[in-house]
């Protein structure tokens, strides 16, 4: 059975995304951090893991693709979860009885209509979703939620006391990738999705970036993702992180990727897969 790492706790919707991008028969593993994630598969610890790169209404999670750039692991698949809060409670709570709610941040700010509309009910930022969830079931606390997935009020026996929480319905959506240390095998043409990076070979001169680009323009290749990182070692330059809609196998990314070389410094693909699709969470 596979084991596949993944930040936060079990119940997180990082855990979710793990199965679609892995299986259904898969061991998933909880790390706290996102580079403890990329030092399991190095280690062997994990066969893979589930990292997230986008979200929808937040952007880049920065901090993943940093941290391609240092470990280098290979990009297996893709999927977009569409990410729906609840209000987990003890069984028997109601929302009269509630006086704090947990969560991360970044799910707190997403639900804030809801606090808008329940100023008796203090938001308390927590470190993570489902950790908020796994702690509320361990003190339980008869006066306090936790805004979570379903997944996670599943796991630790809570009550949804209400779902959709979030301000913007069926908008919020996460891309996460699947890594591991070595390379899929993708042999689809159609569905075919590559990411790679790439450091110019001068940051400064005129039109630098326009012309690597270009490359895949002249050639009909969609380019549906370009972020720039600073470089760790290099400052003022930077690491592009590039996603196209093409096998890199293609006789069309070859050319492109052959002429990309005049200007740059440094390439690597990252990985070719299948282009994710939109799932709805049914953990």
């Amino acid at each position: 059975m596979k084991k596949i790492a993944f930040q936060g706790r079990k119940g997180a919707y990082s855990d979710c995304a793990a199965h679609y991008l892995f299986g259904e028969d898969i061991e998933t593993l909880s790390m706290d951090t996102f580079e403890e994630i990329y030092q399991a598969v190095e280690t062997g610890e994990a066969d893979g893991g589930a990292i997230p790169i986008e979200n929808s209404t937040a952007g880049s999670i920065e901090a993943n693709y940093d941290l391609l750039y240092k470990w280098r692991h290979r990009i297996v698949g893709e999927v977009m979860l569409r990410i729906e809060h609840t209000l987990c409670v003890m069984p028997g709570v109601k929302l009269a009885d509630l006086k704090r709610v947990y969560s991360h941040p970044q799910a707190l700010a997403q639900c804030s209509k809801f606090f808008a509309e329940n100023p008796q009910i203090k938001a308390v930022p927590a470190f993570d979703t489902a950790g908020s969830a796994e702690e509320l079931a361990g003190r339980k606390a008869m006066d306090e939620g936790a805004i979570a997935s379903a997944y996670a009020a599943k796991i630790y026996n809570l009550d949804i006391l209400k779902a959709g929480l979030e301000n913007l319905k069926g908008t919020n959506f996460t891309r996460f990738y699947g890594i591991q240390k070595s390379p899929a095998t993708f042999d689809g043409i159609e569905g075919a999705k590559t990411t790679m990076l790439f450091e110019l070979a001068d940051d400064h001169a005129v039109g630098a970036l326009y012309n690597a680009l270009g490359c895949f323009a002249k050639r009909g290749i969609n380019l549906t993702r370009c972020e720039s990182r600073p470089h760790p070692d290099k400052p003022w330059e930077y690491i592009f992180h590039v996603s196209f809609e093409a096998n890199v196998n293609e006789d069309r990314a070859q050319a492109a990727l052959a002429e990309l070389k005049n200007y740059t410094s440094q390439m690597y693909i990252l990985g070719t897969f299948k282009k994710g699709i939109v799932e709805t969470l049914k953990y």
